[in-house]
């Protein structure tokens, strides 16, 4: 988790008193969600600001939670009739509705995080991840609904970031090389259309080939993959949210499944799928 920053004052020259620390600054509220199979336990309301998401996955399965914004007084109801319709007539989904990113997948078991700023208003968390029946987790229930309330308190500072990764049509480009160690990263979405960024460990002697492969021969058979690291949900263009995760030198996939705009395929199938080495 990002550190806590002081300000401390200076001596003031020609006393001998010391001037009084500054106050704390503030750091960002801390939200958990647990995650199971399939459902979501999230506190009902919550107050606006830098918030931390913090995805905690007691399930058997991989899930992620992203986060949905309700514009226009939407209701989660209208969320429900609204997303089924366009499913159904495989149509964009409404304009009232926001992808403001949350902790992407993590391995069961694991812990994930997000941190961005949440503006008051209604909220959905879901879980887009399908089981192995190939049925996304939201059609089995999972999804919960949260109010972002106005803060009383003043807003917090986004933390530094060590480096950053912007999502594009179709990439992710890093500011700096990923090292071994912890990191803080921010993501942004630089590009035309929502995206999503998350990571997962590379077992030895596999490849991004090797998941490919697997993706277009039907999902079928175990994942050639290790460990998930989580990552930010899908984020609407000109959105930005940080995670921390540690990283163990060796090979990693940084993907993302997301439709696309104009022809419904993850954007994987349009080459947004990249193989890194961390040393």
């Amino acid at each position: 988790m990002p550190h806590r920053r002081f300000f401390v004052a200076g001596l003031v020259l020609g006393t001998a008193a010391c001037a009084k620390p500054a106050p704390k600054a503030a750091g960002p509220n801390v939200v958990t969600i647990t995650a199971a199979d399939y459902a979501f336990a999230v506190p009902e309301t919550v107050p606006a600001g830098l918030t931390t998401l913090r995805l905690v996955n007691q399930g058997k399965e991989l899930h992620h939670a992203s986060l949905i914004r309700l514009k226009d007084g939407k209701t989660v109801a209208d969320f429900q009739s609204g997303l089924q319709a366009a499913m159904q007539s495989h149509a964009p989904p409404p304009p009232w509705i926001s992808f403001a990113g949350g902790p992407n997948a993590v391995t069961p078991g694991d812990t994930g995080t997000a941190t961005q700023t949440l503006e008051p208003g209604t909220y959905v968390f879901v879980c887009w991840i399908p089981s192995p029946d190939g049925t996304p987790h939201i059609m089995k229930g999972m999804m919960h609904p949260m109010v972002v309330a106005a803060a009383q308190a003043p807003a917090a500072t986004e933390p530094a970031a060590g480096l950053s990764i912007k999502l594009t049509d179709y990439d992710f480009a890093f500011s700096e090389p990923l090292t071994a160690g912890t990191h803080t990263v921010r993501v942004e979405n630089a590009g035309a259309q929502p995206h999503e960024i998350v990571i997962t460990a590379l077992p030895p002697g596999k490849t991004l080939q090797d998941f490919m492969a697997w993706e277009k021969g039907g999902e079928k058979g175990p994942l050639p993959t290790g460990k998930w690291l989580g990552g930010v949900a899908a984020l609407d263009a000109g959105g930005h949210a940080q995670f921390t995760t540690t990283f163990a030198p060796g090979n990693y996939l940084l993907l993302c499944f997301w439709p696309d705009a104009k022809d419904g395929k993850p954007h994987i199938v349009h080459g947004m799928a990249k193989q890194i080495t961390v040393t």
